[in-house]
């Protein structure tokens, strides 16, 4: 027998909530993966929550996020195999909420009120929240702290399987006129049919200022049947390259070495080339 569990949170613009789930939610899903390992929990949330208690637990996790009218019966399409899920994940969803760059920016002596209102808004001191992670938003901020999530950006299952090959670049040496066109092979290794979304990033081996460790630079969803396989590519120009100059107040493409990455998430890179800007 499998078990399926439905989570959720209340989200909205009004008001914050805790990446915890609420009390009784969370104690139901261990109840759940306690008595039967082939839980599917089922999440209905607008954003991550803290899934660390019983990740490893469960049998799989279907994040349907706020499915909409017809999202129950995308749901059982999904859970009865009629479907083959391909979404990956747009956020990081860290193992702790310490783990996030907000983390402590709820000011002293406050703390998260689950019965608030619209009259406690009126009557509530406003504070400034400072972002101070700069460019290191998302999974950059994860990567530049050296920071294992539970689930990076770019993650996703699938009923099937997918193998990378052949990257091939356009040019190894270019100048910031240049546009690149990186190729690779996606072929379906699996029995069913199903699609991916393979992701492009690129890594500035050196830099005179502050970079991500990976950028994400373009995607591409490819559907293919069972040993299909198909080439996907993707162009890189002087913009893809560049950061902005706090002096020039400008775009600028700096010389140097950068590493072409390809993968089904962040974390998962499958293939890599160096390219040198010149």
């Amino acid at each position: 027998d499998v078990v399926l569990c439905n989570v959720g949170t209340d989200d909205r613009e009004g008001k914050d909530r805790s990446f915890e789930l609420p009390v009784n939610q969370e104690q139901k899903v261990q109840l759940c993966v306690q008595h039967n390992p082939r839980t599917v929990v089922i999440v209905s949330s607008g954003s991550g929550i803290r899934m660390t208690g019983w990740n490893e637990k469960a049998g799989a996790i279907l994040y349907s996020w706020y499915a909409g009218q017809n999202g129950n019966t995308a749901l059982a399409e999904i859970l009865a195999g009629k479907i083959n899920p391909s979404g990956k994940l747009p956020i990081t969803i860290e193992k702790e909420f310490k783990d996030s760059p907000g983390y402590g920016y709820l000011p002293k002596g406050e703390s998260l009120d689950e019965k608030w209102t619209s009259q406690k808004e009126k009557e509530h001191p406003i504070y400034d929240v400072e972002y101070t992670e700069g460019v290191f938003s998302g999974y950059r901020w994860y990567e530049k702290k050296n920071i294992e999530p539970l689930y990076p950006f770019g993650f996703g299952c699938s009923y099937t399987t997918f193998e990378y090959s052949d990257l091939t670049v356009s040019k190894e040496t270019f100048n910031e006129n240049d546009v690149l066109l990186v190729s690779f092979q996606v072929k379906n290794t699996g029995k069913i049919k199903g699609a991916e979304i393979a992701q492009l990033y690129i890594h500035d081996i050196e830099s005179t200022v502050q970079r991500p460790v990976k950028e994400l630079k373009g995607f591409e969803k490819v559907e293919l049947e069972p040993g299909q396989s198909k080439i996907i590519s993707l162009q890189l120009s002087k913009k893809d390259f560049s950061f902005w100059s706090v002096k020039t107040k400008n775009w600028f493409a700096e010389k140097g070495t950068f590493t072409i990455q390809v993968g089904s998430s962040s974390k998962d890179i499958k293939l890599q080339s160096q390219v040198e800007l010149q």
